[in-house]
């Protein structure tokens, strides 16, 4: 048996980042675009968008920096806040998921 837990960041009850974002963000990295990234994770870029959108209203920063069309074809990058957040939310993860794996062998040892 095997304990699983997930962690998201809420705003008056709202989630608002937590692991469905964070794999948004990091493909939208290597792919440079949303609409990419999107399509990717077969999600509509309306949807994409909005959790994007969300989150950055709900920390109160830009996650994405975007190039509008033209030859190149725009595209969007993370912005430096976005690239912390994703290192900082990751670290968080592994320390949580090893306190939470040592909390669990204490309790149900045995059960």
């Amino acid at each position: 048996m095997k304990l699983e837990c997930r962690f998201w960041m809420t705003v008056d009850g709202e989630k608002v980042f937590g692991r469905g974002p964070c794999i948004l963000l990091k493909n939208i990295d290597r792919l440079g675009s949303l609409n990419r990234a999107a399509k990717e994770m077969n999600m509509s870029y309306s949807k994409a968008w909005s959790i994007i959108h969300r989150a950055e209203k709900a920390l109160g920063y830009s996650l994405l920096e975007t190039k509008s069309g033209g030859l190149d074809g725009g595209g969007s990058s993370l912005t430096w806040e976005a690239k912390k957040l994703i290192k900082v939310y990751e670290k968080f993860l592994m320390e949580a998921e090893e306190l939470v794996n040592k909390l669990y062998e204490e309790h149900f040892k045995g059960v």
